[in-house]
């Protein structure tokens, strides 16, 4: 098992609820992309993840996911990732939660994340998730389109 493996399967069973970790092992910088591409921060904001030959997401149980990628020596970047489900064009309306970098060891890694991604990543998942119900009710209740007028075509004129 690789360590970061291990690290982010140790990480999971501190943070508070049921959280699995999924180790990726990545070939080239696409398959890195297909990950990274829904952490949730602006993009001129994103931090540098720079190309890493793997990563981990930690799942909970309610959709939440964080993204982990090791930073530099010793230290790991813990990314709020954009639920499924959720729009963009949503998500960039609210204030985005933190990406934080912590240490490996994976009791006070668990503290970082709790204390400082959580609160913010729960808020503003629960903010989007209000305004994607809203938006949606919305453009349910919404008046229904008249039928457009067809021309008459029994009374054409011929020359």
């Amino acid at each position: 098992m690789h360590p970061f493996h291990l690290f982010a399967l140790q990480l999971a069973d501190h943070l508070p609820g049921t959280w699995t970790a999924l180790h990726r092992q990545y070939t080239r910088g696409a398959d890195q992309f297909d990950d990274t591409c829904r952490v949730w921060t602006p993009l001129d904001a994103r931090p540098p993840i720079a190309f890493r030959s793997h990563g981990a997401t930690l799942r909970r149980d309610d959709g939440l996911e964080l993204y982990l990628v090791e930073h530099r020596r010793g230290r790991v970047l813990f990314c709020p990732v954009i639920p499924h489900g959720l729009h963009e064009d949503i998500t960039d309306r609210i204030p985005t939660p933190p990406t934080v970098a912590g240490p490996l060891d994976p009791a006070r890694a668990a503290w970082r994340i709790t204390d400082r991604v959580l609160p913010h990543y729960t808020t503003a998942v629960t903010g989007a998730r209000e305004a994607t119900s809203a938006l949606a009710a919305r453009r349910s209740s919404a008046p229904a389109l008249l039928p457009v007028p067809q021309p008459d075509v029994s009374r054409t004129r011929t020359r």
